[in-house]
């Protein structure tokens, strides 16, 4: 069960998320990427401001990275609130999010089943670190804090699984690296492209 003030703050949570869902941003992908570039840069102070205001917009991805820095903050039960918004809506971020909160018993009541189905909602959609979870868990059996017994078959069914998500992972980095790569070389172009035109400007205006 969860403590009285915090099921006061889920409710409210969850009540301003069904009056805001109506105000996703148009550009919220654009403002969630702003805000990761800030993140990147250490700048958490104005990623936060976009993280919440994204998340209050029912905005999943930002609930979920508000979440992760409010945790990271020390916040556990809001950070909780925040993943459990999320989760509930089927992002399989904000369930992992959950997993490991009732697993370690931050922000909320430790829950080992609790922890055990959210890990497994989180992997069933291909979230990467909770498939890594049950494949070390079935390995392990109790030994892993989660009620599993030892299970080698099911272990290795996930590691099956992580090891097509990891390959897919590292695709997609090396397409986003080459894309970014590609779009350094077509902003050097450009201005280079610039610079020859304003030095045959200028030397026109000279003649």
């Amino acid at each position: 069960m969860l403590a009285r003030h915090q099921l006061t703050l889920l409710i409210g949570m969850l009540a301003l998320c069904l009056a805001s869902s109506a105000a996703m941003a148009d550009n919220a992908e654009e403002e969630m990427a702003r805000a990761n570039d800030f993140y990147d840069k250490q700048q958490m102070p104005d990623a936060f401001e976009i993280f919440k205001k994204l998340a209050k917009q029912n905005y999943l991805p930002a609930q979920v990275r508000l979440g992760d820095l409010l945790d990271y903050s020390e916040m556990h039960e809001v950070a909780t609130g925040w993943y459990i918004m999320a989760a509930f809506q089927g992002n399989p971020d904000g369930a992992y999010g959950l997993a490991r909160m009732y697993f370690g018993g931050t922000g909320i009541k430790k829950d080992p089943d609790q922890a055990l189905y959210w890990f497994k909602f989180s992997a069933d959609k291909d979230n990467l670190n909770a498939v890594w979870v049950l494949e070390r868990a079935y390995q392990k059996g109790a030994a892993s804090g989660l009620p599993v017994p030892v299970d080698l078959k099911q272990a290795e069914y996930w590691k099956s699984k992580r090891i097509v998500l990891d390959e897919a992972h590292t695709k997609h980095e090396l397409e986003m690296i080459a894309a970014e790569k590609k779009k350094r070389e077509e902003k050097a172009a450009e201005i280079k492209k610039a610079d020859e035109e304003a030095r045959k400007s200028k030397q026109g205006t000279a003649k």
